[in-house]
């Protein structure tokens, strides 16, 4: 068996105090190491400042840190993609840039302990708005009519004070005795757990895949793994996340396996481009 790649993510949410929060991102590959951070108000998620370190290796175990001023007065949360892509267009690296938009996808994560801050009168009417918002976005929000266990009792209350919201993800690729590549994917955050499992042969097509949906908010979500079925035979290298999902169920898949078996996708790609 023959280790090819590693790559690993880290997305925090913090309370500093009454006012602002911070959101950061830590990432490491088998290369290099960043660190995409963003401060942000609390009652309007607007980013007051934002930094992106590059973090050296051996040798050169310093950190360079570039201050993106562009993203000042920004909100980062969902419908401000457009905005952040702009605010981000010095950052000339994908990887780079995909950080900050790990670390926006914790904010909305960390939103659920933020909900006075954020105008609601309390935690069944924030509940709500999310149903009515989110309604057809993923298998848990296209079946309401079917869970056993809303948002609000899945979370519970009273809620968090200070860390608001955790996410590790991490991608191994591998090629195994038989002389297929595997990659394996694995996210785990305050609310979710998946796994997924991917074989590949020599031409990068997908023979086998599997998935674990560990930790859900209500059963229903589970069903989501069955679509993994539909991504074998499917060539990997190259395929646009919209096609992915698709095959993934879309609104009736689950978006953090999707997520999930995209940064499968990136992983073999970078493979493949530092081996070329």
């Amino acid at each position: 068996m023959d280790f090819l790649i590693q790559r690993f993510w880290h997305t925090s949410v913090l309370r500093d105090d009454e006012h602002y929060l911070t959101a950061k991102t830590s990432y490491m590959d088998s290369l290099m190491e960043r660190l995409a951070v963003m401060r942000l108000e609390v009652s309007t998620f607007m980013i007051s400042e934002a930094w992106l370190g590059r973090l050296g290796g051996p040798g050169d175990m310093g950190e360079k840190r570039e201050y993106i001023d562009s993203m000042k007065g920004v909100k980062a949360y969902l419908g401000s993609g457009s905005q952040l892509r702009r605010a981000l267009h010095g950052i000339k690296d994908e990887h780079e840039r995909s950080l900050f938009n790990d670390s926006v996808i914790g904010v909305v994560q960390a939103e659920t302990f933020l909900y006075r801050e954020r105008g609601y009168d309390n935690a069944a009417k924030y509940n709500q708005a999310w149903e009515d918002f989110y309604v057809g976005s993923c298998r848990y929000y296209s079946n309401l009519h079917r869970i056993s266990t809303s948002w609000g009792d899945y979370i519970g209350f009273p809620g968090r004070e200070e860390n608001l919201f955790d996410r590790c993800k991490s991608q191994q690729l591998y090629r195994d005795d038989e002389g297929s590549y595997v990659i394996n994917g694995s996210l785990i955050d305050s609310f979710h757990q998946v796994n997924t499992s991917l074989k590949l042969d020599n031409g990068m097509k997908v023979i086998a895949a599997r998935s674990e949906l560990l930790k859900v908010p209500d059963e229903v979500c589970r069903e989501s793994a069955d679509q993994m079925a539909n991504v074998t035979g499917l060539l990997l290298p190259g395929i646009a996340k919209k096609e992915l999902a698709g095959l993934l169920g879309a609104g009736q898949g689950c978006v953090h396996l999707i997520d999930l078996l995209y940064d499968s996708v990136k992983t073999l790609e970078l493979y493949l481009k530092q081996s070329s």
